[in-house]
């Protein structure tokens, strides 16, 4: 490695550790002088670091992100953020359908655990891998992104606007129906054959996400609406 790139990774690290030992979440000026660095270039290392997930955005502030605990999920060291396992499986029976849970990491959707009845098979597969998923074309990423305050959202939209137009610019004809319904829906989008429903976690940063097939013909399914229902009923939104 050269002496520049050990320096910018020695800075990314004393970032993170400054904003995890932050009693509230810093401003850029304050991160810019915990390394001792103009406020330009630790922008820009800023912004790679929130584009990558290891940090977020809260306003003109920052906090750590779940790219980290990400990774410890995918070496199957850590649990579902706000939500164990045992009472995930409990609200798959009150759903009586498949359930994960999903979180924005950087600009793109990861799967942290599920539970119940088992998805369609490449669904279930993405959820076991922790495979990256399209934040427009998901119900969670939809979901998030829309709970998401204006700042972190447009700056979030600014990345995915040029690699999917289309579905940037109806996520933005959608977005106060979800704001106002607190719900997301994912018809075919990201997998023609999965029709998916996001419910919000009682966090900002995670979503329940309930499956099924998709209808032949597209539109919403009786049974995901159904499950959808329940599942807020029980968590009492």
């Amino acid at each position: 490695m050269s002496n520049e790139g050990h320096r910018t990774l020695m800075r990314a690290d004393r970032i993170l550790e400054y904003v995890a030992r932050c009693d509230e979440p810093p401003t850029l000026s304050a991160l810019a002088r915990s390394i001792e660095a103009p406020v330009s270039s630790t922008q820009d290392l800023v912004k790679e670091l929130c584009a990558l997930g290891y940090l977020t955005m809260a306003g003109k502030r920052y906090a750590l992100g779940l790219r980290a605990h990400m990774l410890a999920t995918i070496a199957g060291s850590a649990t579902a953020s706000g939500v164990d396992h045992a009472e995930l499986v409990r609200l798959s029976e009150v759903a009586r359908a498949p359930i994960g849970i999903a979180a924005l990491v950087g600009h793109e959707i990861y799967y942290l655990d599920h539970a119940g009845p088992r998805a369609p098979d490449h669904i279930q597969i993405v959820a076991d891998d922790h495979r990256p998923r399209p934040t427009l074309r998901t119900a969670a990423g939809r979901l998030l992104l829309a709970s998401a305050d204006e700042p972190a959202r447009e700056k979030i939209l600014s990345g995915l606007r040029g690699d999917d137009p289309e579905g940037a610019a109806q996520f933005q004809q959608e977005l106060p129906r979800i704001r106002r319904d607190r719900l997301a829906r994912s018809d075919g989008l990201a997998d023609p054959d999965i029709a998916a429903i996001a419910v919000p976690t009682s966090g900002a940063t995670a979503a329940f996400v309930l499956f099924a097939r998709r209808a032949p013909r597209g539109g919403r399914v009786p049974a995901l609406e159904s499950a959808a229902r329940r599942l807020q009923n029980e968590l009492g939104r």
